[in-house]
Parts: C-alpha cells; sequence; structure tokens
C-alpha cells in the first residue's frame, strides 16, 4: 500500500482535449501541439516524475478541475491570481493576442464597416455577420462582451477552433476570433488563407500560458516542483522548436516576443500563493 501511494503522489495526471494546435492526437503534426511539447519539456526537466494522460472534452476537464480532481492541464491563461478551477504555475510562453479570423473576402467588408484595429462591440450587435467558436472556450477580456452576444454557433465537439475555420471557409459561418497560432495551423495544415484583423476592445499586448492543476495539496505540490525547473522548461529547446513551428511568417520575431515577455519580473517572482 505505502509503494502504492508513494507511485501516485510521484505520477503527474494531465488532461488534455483535441484541440489543434494546443493538442494534436493524430495526424502528421501528432504530438507537436504546443501544449504537448509543454508536457515534454516539464517531463524532461523532471525526470523521474511518472506520465499519465487522460484525453476528454474541454468541459469536463473544467468540470474535474472544478470538482478537485487530482489532474493538471497544461493549456490554461494566466490571469495574475489562481482561478476558481485551479492553482496556476508561473508563466510558460506567452501567445499574441486575439484576433478576429475570416476570409479575405469578408475582412474586406467588415474593416471597411467597423475599421481595422475593428470596432469588435459593434460588429458583435451586426446580426448581419455570423459569429461562431468552440463551446466551452472563454476569450479572457472579450467574455464579458462575448456573454451579453450569443453566438450564430458555439460548437460542441473535439477539434473545435479548427471545425469553426472550416465552416468559414465554407460559407457557413463568416468570423470567429482566436490566437493567431489557430490561423497559423490551419494555413500549414489546409494550405487556407485565412485573414486576421486586431480588435479595438482587445489591448492586451500578450497572453501568458500557464499550467493549471487543482485545487489540492496535490495541486500544490505539483506546482511547487514544476515552478522550481521554470527556467529550463522556458528554454527546453525541443519546446522552442514547438512553438517556432506555429509561430507563423516570422518564427524568430516570435520567439523574441515570447523572450522578452517571460523576462517581465511578474512573471518570475515567487509563484502565486493559494
Amino acid at each position: 500500500m505505502a509503494s502504492a501511494n508513494a507511485s501516485l503522489a510521484n505520477t503527474l495526471q494531465w488532461a488534455i482535449n483535441d484541440a489543434p494546435p494546443f493538442h494534436i492526437i493524430d495526424g502528421p503534426y501528432q504530438g507537436l501541439g504546443l501544449c504537448d511539447g509543454l508536457m515534454d519539456a516539464v517531463h524532461r526537466a523532471l525526470p523521474d516524475k511518472q506520465r499519465s494522460v487522460w484525453l476528454m472534452p474541454q468541459a469536463r476537464i473544467s468540470s474535474l478541475l472544478k470538482q478537485q480532481s487530482e489532474l493538471c492541464f497544461p493549456c490554461m491563461i494566466y490571469h495574475g491570481q489562481h482561478d476558481e478551477r485551479a492553482y496556476f504555475s508561473l508563466p510558460t510562453h506567452v501567445y499574441y493576442p486575439y484576433q478576429l479570423i475570416t476570409t479575405k473576402a469578408k475582412a474586406a467588408q467588415i474593416q471597411l464597416r467597423y475599421g481595422n484595429p475593428l470596432a469588435f462591440t459593434a460588429l458583435l450587435a451586426d446580426k448581419h455577420y455570423r459569429l461562431g467558436y468552440p463551446a466551452g472556450r472563454r476569450y479572457s477580456i472579450l467574455q464579458p462582451l462575448l456573454d451579453k452576444t450569443p453566438p450564430f454557433l458555439a460548437r460542441t465537439g473535439s477539434g473545435g477552433a479548427i471545425a469553426i475555420l472550416q465552416m468559414i471557409e465554407a460559407d457557413r459561418l463568416d468570423y470567429t476570433m482566436d490566437y493567431p497560432i489557430i490561423a497559423n495551423y490551419f494555413h500549414k495544415v489546409f494550405d487556407s488563407e485565412l485573414t486576421l484583423t486586431p480588435l479595438q476592445e482587445n489591448d492586451q499586448t500578450h497572453m501568458p500560458g500557464a499550467i493549471g492543476c487543482a485545487k489540492t495539496a496535490w495541486g500544490q505540490a505539483v506546482l511547487a516542483e514544476i515552478n522550481a525547473v521554470m527556467p529550463q522548461i522556458r528554454q527546453d529547446p525541443a519546446f522552442l522548436k514547438v512553438l517556432e513551428l506555429w509561430a507563423g511568417q516570422d518564427p524568430a520575431a516570435y520567439l523574441e516576443f515570447n523572450k522578452r515577455h517571460l523576462a517581465n519580473p511578474a512573471y518570475n517572482a515567487s509563484p502565486l500563493q493559494p
């Protein structure tokens, strides 16, 4: 029994979802999602830590975290404080902020009406344009606006962000908003040319990613181990290669952007207190 308990304590239980390019569970880029690479970097930095991975929908992961199930989700957004679901690690990497994604033709129309950067609040009120996004996703600073305006479609199921972009290409939706890396992935895998437009309401210069773990003593202990090796994780060569893979047309500029923002003293201070 003592041996079994020790083994459990030394296991890092991950939960992941089918959400490329964060997690890629099949195809030519299998295992090369941003957060797949992050998990690999964690285990290279903590080689004695055993790995267990559950694959499940995003909504299920969120529900389990709220129930204090002892697991970690590697693809959360760092808010500078813990939220009701999880304790956060120090930031692991950063994203370019959310932008509007649509076809070139629709982007020209929308920019003519609502500017560039785009007046997102006004666009949301225009029911001529159909908004879609994956069910269960939260959009940080944009979420209060989205809460007031139900989308044309909140798509359930796996691979939601990519399915939304396919629907935009097929003219079944008009636009979504997401990280530029989503459009970069779509271009690389499907040879598609969707267009990005910045949003007036999104004044964030970047979005820091973090690992989120259960709000339990187990979650605290795991994050203490991860935070202790965070410099090694951030500088892991294979992880940086994965970040570079989905960085778009100028990977060197992204890697410099990532390095510059991770140097923020707030992202390197003592870890957040429970």
